[in-house]
């Protein structure tokens, strides 16, 4: 018997429209219910679709979300799918948009993100749509279910940041600290490597000396930990993980 073909809906849309999530699993699907890093169904690792009836997408692109929400799918999915609900005629005549401002905007959702617009009479036709993309992604090409989050590039302070508080027990609280004191993280990894520990007549005193003893939460175990691991030999590294 084949497996149950899998649906992850949005929590916002299975509440507005019940009668979706009842038709997919009345045909056998598993259902899963939850909130969505973005688009309202995903049926596979790459598609995720957005249902918008005639009246919100026009809606969407007077308040400027159309687009937002394109750019964060497009991001996400490889093959991002628009059902577009309802007829846009009805619509054109309860309000002020133009018609070729609408199909400019469908225009730049095929066009700029990828989108491909697919149209239904009701939501009971976008539920039999939802349930044959499912079956041609899962079923015909055997891919599995993947929800993805959008993609937004780290900050460069964070990934200066982020690259420091790899080194052995320094965190993001001290990476932050030792940018603000020497600006570059090619200065702290220089500052680290030529930092010299010096130790008191009893032996029991251990002390940074020069700048980089300054910097607040940093002592001689850490740094000694991290200038080991910025000169050590990969090579030799590698040997001593061999035999061990």
């Amino acid at each position: 018997m084949a497996d149950a073909l899998k649906i992850c809906v949005d929590s916002n849309e299975a509440s507005a429209h019940a009668e979706v999530v009842n038709y997919l699993r009345l045909a056998g699907c598993e259902v899963e219910v939850r909130k969505l890093p973005v688009c309202d169904f995903v049926v596979s690792d790459r598609c995720g679709i957005e249902r918008k009836d005639a009246r919100d997408f026009v809606g969407s692109l007077k308040d400027g979300r159309l687009f937002s929400q394109a750019k964060e799918i497009a991001a996400a999915y490889v093959r991002p799918i628009l059902v577009l609900e309802g007829h846009l005629q009805r619509v054109f005549r309860r309000t002020q948009m133009k018609p070729a401002s609408v199909y400019g905007a469908l225009a730049s959702l095929s066009l700029d993100f990828g989108f491909s617009i697919i149209p239904t009479e009701d939501i009971e036709a976008t539920a039999v749509l939802i349930h044959r993309l499912a079956y041609r992604e899962q079923t015909e090409e055997s891919r599995p279910v993947q929800l993805r989050s959008v993609r937004r590039e780290m900050p460069l302070h964070e990934q200066q940041m982020f690259l420091l508080s790899g080194l052995p027990k320094i965190g993001v609280t001290l990476s932050e600290e030792l940018l603000r004191r020497f600006d570059t993280p090619l200065r702290v990894f220089e500052e680290i490597t030529k930092a010299e520990v010096t130790t008191s007549k009893s032996g029991r005193t251990r002390r940074l000396n020069g700048s980089i003893g300054e910097v607040k939460g940093l002592g001689p175990t850490i740094v000694e930990n991290a200038k080991r691991l910025l000169s050590g030999s990969f090579t030799e590294f590698c040997r001593l993980h061999e035999r061990e």
